[in-house]
Formats: structure tokens, sequence, C-alpha cells
């Protein structure tokens, strides 16, 4: 009996070490999803802020609303699973104060059984005459070691109730702390879901707002556009320079050097440094439809990253700056060729490398242009890989 208790109660216990331990590691990067989320999200309420200084719209608010929008989805379904795993801990937690409880109730029915079986016995088993009594010394023996052996499981009967006892109301105190954190994950849950749906109100506003100014959209999609078109010519331009001046057939001919360093670019996509410390992507790679005026196309070569005043652009990997120019519209621009790709860093205030200049992975190149009367400062960043555009998602990382 008594090993069969411990055999059950220490099966308990290492199945919720266990357990426990699968689930902290699950709660741990919970925790750590839901912490970035909200640290994204005060870093984009404060690029937003600055926008919003003049108190005028702007399509670049969108953007950031936008992203915004997004990071707050997720942290509430990040919140929402949390919910979820604290209720299965009630759960778990609540039907082992059950098997307690059981095993309390049982293990306090066989002592006190026990114990009447002992005292209605009394006279039969005294124990100098049941021992004195016996035929010969191996009897008295086996008669002692009963006695020995009543006296042990009296004792572990004892030290049971005391053990489930203490772990029952170690659980109870568990079981209302989860239930007190589940409460406030609640709360917090319902006032996220606030904040979404009044951001969405202050989105809708900022449409409004600028769906009245289309004349003004327009004009400046316009040139927008043209800068865009002029850039990709001059890039194309340079790279029908560099194949002519290298012999090439249609292609870049690559050194020994020049081939080691393309190879591992190409060995990096997905896991490339964002080419300045922190942002947000407001403008994504292709052909889009306006964010405010309808049926109208806008067409990007890269991808657009807001950021802070101040901010730094920063190589993404290793290479030659192969060209440095202006064009209207992205201000100082730095080409860095890495082999057969080129990564190109426009609209800079500042430039700190020289053509020709080897570059390092994540060295500042410049300083990235801000637009005092719109509140942004904004990185337009494309990957070309030989003579075509690549989508920059998918060469950097997900996470800065």
């Amino acid at each position: 009996m008594r090993n069969a208790i411990y055999s059950l109660l220490t099966s308990i216990v290492l199945l919720t070490a266990s357990y426990n331990t699968l689930l902290s590691q699950t709660k741990e990067e919970l925790q750590n999803e839901k912490q970035q989320l909200e640290d994204d999200i005060r870093y984009t309420n404060s690029l937003l802020s600055k926008t919003q200084s003049d108190k005028k719209s702007s399509v670049k608010q969108i953007a950031i609303i936008d992203n915004n929008i997004a990071k707050r989805n997720n942290l509430i379904k990040t919140i929402g699973k949390e919910v979820k795993g604290l209720d299965r801990d009630i759960n778990r937690v609540s039907d082992s104060i059950s098997i307690l409880k059981n095993d309390l109730e049982t293990i306090r029915e066989e002592y006190a059984l026990m114990i009447r079986n002992t005292w209605k016995n009394r006279n039969t088993y005294d124990r100098i005459s049941f021992i004195f009594e016996s035929d010969n010394l191996n009897q008295a023996f086996r008669r002692i070691s009963f006695f020995n052996h009543y006296s042990v499981q009296r004792k572990t009967y004892y030290e049971l109730i005391e053990q489930t006892s203490g772990e029952l109301a170690i659980k109870q105190e568990i079981l209302e702390q989860q239930r007190e954190k589940k409460s406030g994950l609640v709360k917090i849950e319902q006032a996220e879901a606030s904040k979404l749906r009044k951001e969405k109100v202050q989105k809708n506003e900022i449409v409004k707002d600028l769906t009245k100014k289309e004349k003004e959209l327009k004009k400046k999609i316009k040139t927008q556009q043209e800068a865009v078109a002029k850039l990709k010519k001059d890039i194309e331009a340079m790279i029908a320079a560099e194949i002519k001046s290298r012999s090439g057939d249609n292609r870049l001919k690559l050194t020994p050097e020049e081939q080691v360093i393309s190879d591992n670019f190409a060995g990096n996509q997905g896991k490339l440094p964002w080419p300045c410390e922190r942002g947000i992507i407001s403008g994504t790679f292709g052909e889009h439809a306006h964010p405010v005026l309808k049926n109208i196309k806008i067409n990007n070569n890269g991808i657009n990253i807001l950021t802070e005043a101040g901010s730094f652009s920063r190589a993404v990997f290793e290479g030659v700056v192969t060209k440095i120019m202006k064009v209207p519209q992205f201000n100082n621009i730095v080409i860095i060729r890495h082999g057969e790709y080129l990564t190109v860093y426009s609209n800079l205030s500042e430039v700190f490398v020289s053509i020709g200049e080897k570059v390092a992975t994540k060295q500042n190149i410049g300083i990235i242009f801000s637009n005092e009367q719109e509140g942004t400062t904004e990185l337009h960043f494309e990957v070309w890989k030989g003579t075509e555009l690549t989508d920059p998602e998918r060469w950097i990382a997900k996470s800065r």
C-alpha cells in the first residue's frame, strides 16, 4: 500500500515538473513576443506623433497606422494565447487539486480504519504477551517484526497525510494566482482591442481628409513615379557600363574574390541586417493600389523604411561602393556592389563613403534625410541581382 501511494505521488510530481518545463518555454516565448510587439507599438507611436506635429494628414501617417494596426492585432492574438495557456494551467491545477483531495480522503479513511482495528484488538494484541507466547525464537522475531511494521505503517500514513495536505495548499495558492493573472490579461486584451478600434477610426479620418486633396496627391504621385523611373534608368545604365567595361557577355564578369562575396551574399538571403538600425516598412516592393486614391497604382522598385530623425543608413553586407549620385526626390544615393548583387541606399542627406571604398557589414554609410515639412525620415532601399530588381524583404531578416 505504502509503495503504491509513494509511486503514485512520485509519478504526479515528475509529470507535473516535465509539463511545467514544457509550458514555461512556451510562456517565455509568448512573453518575449508580447514585449517585442509592445516595444514596436511604442516606437511606431513615436513616429506617428512626429508626423502629426503640423496637424496635416499624410499618406505616411496611413502607413504608420497600418503598421500599428498589424502589430496590435498580433499583440491581441499573443495575449489571447497567454489567456488560453492560463486556462489550460487552471484546468490542470484544478484537476491536480481534485486528485489530491481524493488521495487525501482515501489515506485518511485507511488510516482511520487501521486505528479502529487496532483499538478493537488492543487486548488481543498486547505486545508483551503476544511476543512471550511465541512457540520458538523465530516466531518471536516474526512477531516483533510485525509490530515494527505496524509502527512504520502508522508513521507512513501520518507523513502521507501531511505531505498531501501541504501539496494541496500549494496547488490552491497557485490556482488563485493564475486566476488573478488571467483576469489581468483579459483586461489588457480588452484595452488593446479598444485602442485598435480607435486606430481604425483615426485611419479612416485621415483617408477621408486626404481624399479631399486628390489633385494635390496626384501631382505628388506623378513626381515620385518619375523619380522612381529615373533612378531605375540610371542604375541600369550604370550596370550596362560596368558590364561593357569588363567585357562580359550580357553579364558582369566577376573576379574570384567577387564571386566569393556574391555567393556569401546569396547564402544570407533572409538573414541580412536592416539597412538602418530601426524602423518600419512604409512601402513594399512592386505595384500596389494607392492607399487613398481609387484606380491609382504606384510602383516601388524597393522598400521604404520610416525611421527616426538623425538615423544612419548602413551597409547590409560587405562590398565595394560602386556609385554615388543624386536624383530628385531621392537626394543622395549610395550603390554598393556585392559580386553579382547591388544594394541601393537612397534619400541620404549626407554620405560618409567614397567610390571604390570597401565597406563592412553594418558600416554606417550616411545619414537618412529628414523631411521637416512632413515630419518623416525615410530610407529607400533596393536589391538588384544582375540586371533584375528583387524584393528586398526577401533578403533582410524578419527582425532587426
